[in-house]
């Protein structure tokens, strides 16, 4: 007889697995973790955590710890033989705008200790090591598992939703029957190691390649850099006395440096690979389990991290009964497309930088492009990742300027002293709603703000907060739901007219509409899609 769990069962404990515990635990659902792993990794493949993540992590919390432990990295350098330095094509990421207009560099293994650190300081929740999902098998109303134990003991529980962050050889994706479709694409070595006559800018991830080899290196934080190897044939990647090999190439390659003892080393397959679908039924998968490509860009991770992010609220209001099961469909509307946008960038950038037979001219072409250096930055970053093509707006709206629904909600300063930023105000656990009063007839807006958070309220309690933004107080919006704009950034960016404007902004930081605010009950009609009113649950 198996026995029932209100919990939410996450099979894998790496970055996706993490972040979306810390997603659901937010929202008061309880969770369990089992990894089959016997422990915490000690060792590291993914090393970037760029600006979109950064900003998902300052809405978490979590954003000053990571500065604390991680080295600013502004970008990449492209050597390619025969050019001058002065002259590489580099993706620079210090213009991008956005409170963290570079990457970080921080082993995956660090990392994801902050993670697990953070979950279990505020939510004392852990993964179970050397805890396997042996079986899942999905009827209307349960998932039953069967868990083998580190004791080697199997239990049975029956879960209402079972979530696959177990990586590219997902049991939860294979219990589904969702097929796993790609091709190999070439062999990667990693190593991490102290070198000697380095005589470039360490700060940047260097990227040195010819015809028929690959590596690149940049400085962690401590004492090792990063590097990693490819060749066409994995001659030099599979060689037993990889502190040779490694050697062998980068003098192949002109680097100058010295390679020395590996602290640890690595090879796999490069893969590049997608799920036909996310979801089947109570089973979903997530991340690495969803999509796997090139790590050329450093987009894995982050990409994964994001599908989490965008799951966790929804899992949430449909465990608790706020919404609809159907709203989990949504997940792989808007994440699928994604995965597929990162795979190709990740697939164009390993053509520069490991197009192995084609002439290094041929690849320099591929970067002169006008517009490759700003499409690429804002691709990798994560911040031109968007929604649009699936977001569902009301009949009848009348569209407005600035960010359009289903992209990337801008932060920007509205108080300097003391400090206080847009997303300050988005660092919840729901929907945020602004009403911005505007210069022309303040007064009316704010009434209207008041009513529809009435409505709101009464309809859709707690799925939404209402925050008045205005240079004038009112006594109905108290201190914690009033902010002055005292700048400009806000009104630039989102393109604010003197007459005011209301925008509904989802919580994890994609805007969800904006309008006018004569077209107020317009926002009740949108998130109708989202909650179930309370009058039906």
């Amino acid at each position: 007889m198996s026995s029932i769990s209100n919990q939410i069962l996450i099979v894998g404990g790496g970055p996706s697995g993490l972040l979306l515990a810390h997603e659901l635990l937010r929202r008061q659902i309880p969770v369990r973790i089992v990894e089959k792993r016997r422990s915490p990794s000690h060792t590291s493949r993914a090393m970037t955590v760029h600006a979109r993540s950064m900003e998902m992590f300052d809405h978490m919390g979590m954003a000053s710890r990571l500065e604390a432990i991680c080295l600013e990295c502004p970008g990449n350098l492209y050597r390619f033989p025969g050019l001058a330095e002065a002259d590489y094509p580099r993706t620079d990421y210090r213009v991008l705008p956005t409170r963290f207009p570079f990457y970080y560099k921080i082993s995956q293994n660090d990392f994801e200790q902050v993670l697990r650190e953070h979950l279990f300081s505020h939510y004392t929740v852990q993964p179970e090591y050397s805890t396997a999902l042996v079986e899942a098998q999905s009827d209307l109303d349960w998932v039953i598992a069967r868990i083998r134990l580190a004791d080697g003991r199997v239990e049975e529980s029956r879960y209402r939703y079972i979530v696959g962050c177990d990586g590219v050889h997902s049991t939860v994706r294979d219990a589904a029957g969702i097929k796993f479709e790609g091709k190999n694409v070439g062999v990667m070595g990693m190593m991490d190691v102290e070198l000697t006559n380095v005589t470039f800018d360490d700060r940047w991830m260097n990227y040195f390649f010819n015809k028929d080899l690959f590596m690149n290196c940049t400085k962690m934080p401590g004492k090792y850099w990063r590097m990693y190897m490819s060749d066409p044939t994995g001659d030099y990647v599979h060689r037993e006395d990889q502190q040779q090999a490694y050697q062998e190439v980068a003098d192949q390659l002109g680097t100058g440096f010295q390679v020395g003892k590996p602290a640890w080393v690595t090879a796999w397959t490069v893969r590049n690979h997608i799920a036909e679908r996310y979801r089947a039924g109570r089973l979903l998968i997530c991340g690495d389990a969803c999509h796997v490509h090139s790590p050329a860009g450093g987009q894995g991770m982050n990409c994964c991290m994001q599908d989490a992010f965008n799951l966790g609220w929804k899992l949430a209001a449909v465990v608790k009964g706020h919404a609809d099961e159907q709203i989990l469909d949504t997940y792989e509307r808007e994440r699928k497309p994604i995965g597929e946008q990162v795979s190709q960038g990740a697939a164009a950038t390993h053509k520069i930088v490991m197009g192995f037979g084609i002439p290094p001219e041929d690849r320099l072409a591929l970067t002169q492009t006008p517009d490759w250096e700003a499409r690429t930055t804002h691709l990798v970053s994560g911040l031109s990742h968007n929604y649009r093509d699936v977001t569902v707006l009301p009949p009848g709206l009348t569209p407005v300027s600035g960010p359009k629904p289903g992209e990337r909600a801008p932060d920007a300063i509205l108080v300097d002293q003391p400090r206080r930023r847009l997303y300050d105000l988005y660092r919840r656990p729901q929907f945020t709603l602004l009403v911005v009063s505007g210069t022309d007839d303040p007064g009316w807006v704010i009434d209207t703000g008041v009513k529809l958070r009435t409505q709101i309220d009464s309809k859709f309690p707690g799925q939404v907060a209402t925050i008045l933004i205005s240079r004038e107080t009112d006594s109905r919006f108290d201190f914690d739901h009033h902010c002055c704009d005292a700048g400009t950034e806000f009104v630039s960016r989102y393109e604010i007219p003197p007459g005011g404007r209301l925008v509904l902004v989802r919580s994890d930081l994609y805007l969800a509409m904006a309008c006018q605010p004569g077209q107020w009950e317009l926002i009740d009609t949108y998130l109708e899609q989202w909650f179930l009113p309370a009058t039906s649950r």
